[in-house]
Parts: C-alpha cells; structure tokens; sequence
C-alpha cells in the first residue's frame, strides 16, 4: 500500500515537472519569436529611413529593446536582417516571371505571335497589384538596398529580362518567325527603361490607381517601339 502510494507521489510529481517545462519551453519560445520580430520591425524602419548602409546596428538594436547579444542569436549580420525582409517578396517576382515565362512560349505553340503584344499588356497590371500589396518591401529593393546583395536591384532585374528576350527571339525565329536581329546591349537598354519607367510608381509614392493608368500609358509607348525594332 505504502508503496503503491510512493508510485503515485512519484508519477504526480513527474507529471508538475513535465507540464512545467512544456510552459517554460512555450513561454521561451513566444519570447524568441516576439524578439524576432521585433527586430524585424525596428531594422524595417531604419532602412526605409536610413538607407541599408546608414542604419547602425546599435541604433536598431536599441529600437528594438534588445542588446547586440540577443541580436546575434537570431541574425548573422545586419544584411541577414535585410534579407528576410525581402526574400519571401523577391521569391514571389521569381514566380511571376516564370509563369509569364511559360505563358509565352505556350504562345510559340500555338502559332498566335500577334498574342504576345496583348500579353503584354495584360501581364502588366497584376504586375502593378503585386507592387503594391508588397509595397514596403518593393520599396526596400528599390531605393533602400545599397550595400545588400539585392543593391542595384532594377539593373538586375533588366539583366535577366535580357537574358530570356534573346532567348526568346530565338526561339521565335526557330518557329519559322521572321525578325530584325538587334544588338543585346540594345536590348538591355530597352527592357531598362521598361522597368525604371514602370518602377517610378515607387520611387514617388505614386496611388495606386494612377500607376495602374500610368502602366496602359506605358504599353502603348514600348509596344510599337518593340514591334517595329524587332519587325513582328
């Protein structure tokens, strides 16, 4: 009987530890995740008001009520920080760009070229929806990244645009397609100007709306010049 009441105690008390450390581990865990994000929060501010290169360390670890310490067990470095900020968005464009990849060679199949020109126009405005609804983070990129690995973000941007439009025009012209060969710097330069052009909607706090009427403007000026450049 006394040992059986042993057992019990034992088991009751095993029981209170386990359940306590499971609320300890639940309590270390919130207070892991809210510095996180309070990190996140105050490096955010810092870059949109200093730049990446000129917000301090100390400055967004004080804005964030944490020491230097606490900040290394959550970021590598100050880019670290930078980066979680912008990758997920980042990684969506990726996506964009390759379903309108596909989009466009499905096209090439089905022998409808005249079809691109409306994509073009088409894929555009999702394009300005999604800026916006990412807005803080577009804006990051665009103005705020010198100094990252995401620095000079619309030039690179423009390089692999370039990238895929040769290899595009090449493959039109396998399908039998004729078009005016043109020179890849040329390229580059255009597919620049597209995308500074429809950027600027972030680079001067633009509404919404205006971008959205601003990017019809946009198609109706760089599709003639495309299809007279490349002779489709």
């Amino acid at each position: 009987m006394v040992k059986k009441e042993l057992k019990k105690q034992n088991d009751c008390a095993k029981m209170i530890t386990k359940l306590s450390k499971e609320r300890d581990d639940n309590s270390v865990g919130s207070s892991y995740e809210k510095t996180h994000i309070d990190i996140l929060n105050s490096a955010k501010e810092n870059f949109l008001k200093n730049g990446f290169e000129r917000s301090n360390l100390r400055k967004i670890c004080k804005d964030a009520k944490i020491t230097t310490g606490a900040f290394y067990r959550h970021f590598e470095d100050k880019e670290a920080v930078f980066v979680e900020l912008v990758k997920p968005v980042v990684d969506q464009l990726k996506d964009m760009y390759r379903e309108n990849e596909n989009q466009y060679y499905e096209v090439l199949d089905t022998k409808e070229i005249e079809k691109i020109w409306e994509m073009n126009e088409d894929s555009l405005v999702p394009f300005i929806e999604f800026i916006y609804e990412n807005y803080t983070e577009m804006k990051l990129l665009l103005m705020y990244s010198d100094g990252t690995k995401y620095g000079d973000f619309i030039h690179k941007i423009a390089s692999v645009e370039t990238e895929k439009t040769c290899k595009y025009l090449i493959a039109i012209r396998e399908k039998g397609y004729e078009t005016v060969k043109i020179n890849k710097n040329e390229i580059h330069m255009l597919i620049q100007a597209y995308f500074s052009s429809i950027f600027e909607v972030v680079m001067h706090d633009y509404p919404k709306e205006d971008a959205l009427s601003y990017s019809k403007t946009l198609v109706k000026f760089f599709n003639p010049g495309w299809r007279v450049i490349l002779g489709l």
